[in-house]
């Protein structure tokens, strides 16, 4: 019967072992959704540096974003590029992003994207479980940051996250490239996430 027990340990031990990272992946999937960033980041942070793909990927979105953290795009970089040379389709294309944004100048981009006298830059302050909350969460920042945000739309691009599901950035814009990085430093000062998004972005 003592045996009996040791193998029932051995094998329900096993048994968590496994999925520990697959669990911990849902865990911060659904902390994303729920716009928890701190408690994904938790999550998150010791997989990436356990080489998870995934979570490399879902933490660099975090840093770029500043979600939760302040925006750091060298750190999102890095786990990106981690992710890639795994074979993380949607961290590789993250990268190729990049290199295309960092290789066209800022004036070609706003050049060939200009509405009514404004480039067509783009602020992003929120990720969100749908179109109606982004709605909904664009309108209760539009309240509380009423003189930053002014004169901005909602825009708001779906974005897919590790397991295939997908959330809703809340962006605001058109503006300038100008007006963009001074949305984003007033924000910043206020301690609220800010991310200034380029045209083709």
């Amino acid at each position: 019967m003592a045996g009996l027990g040791r193998i029932l340990v051995a094998v329900l031990l096993g048994f968590w072992a496994l999925p520990a990272s697959a669990q911990d992946m849902r865990s911060a999937t659904d902390a994303l959704k729920r716009g928890q960033w701190e408690l994904a980041r938790q999550i998150l942070a010791p997989l990436a540096e356990g080489e998870n793909a995934d979570a490399q990927y879902a933490l660099g979105t975090l840093y770029a974003n500043g979600d939760g953290v302040a925006p750091n795009m060298a750190r999102a970089e890095q786990l990106w590029r981690q992710a890639a040379q795994k074979g993380h389709p949607r961290a590789r294309e993250q990268l190729a992003f990049l290199r295309a944004t960092n290789a066209a100048p800022a004036t070609t981009a706003a050049a060939a994207n200009p509405v009514g006298g404004l480039e067509q830059w783009r602020v992003q302050i929120a990720t969100v479980p749908s179109p109606e909350s982004a709605q909904r969460e664009f309108r209760r920042l539009a309240r509380q940051y009423g003189e930053i945000l002014a004169g901005t739309d909602l825009v708001a691009p779906l974005f897919t996250l590790p397991d295939g599901g997908q959330v809703v950035r809340v962006q605001a814009g058109p503006v300038s490239e100008e007006r963009a990085r001074d949305i984003c430093a007033k924000l910043r000062d206020l301690n609220a996430g800010c991310r200034v998004i380029r045209p083709e972005g």
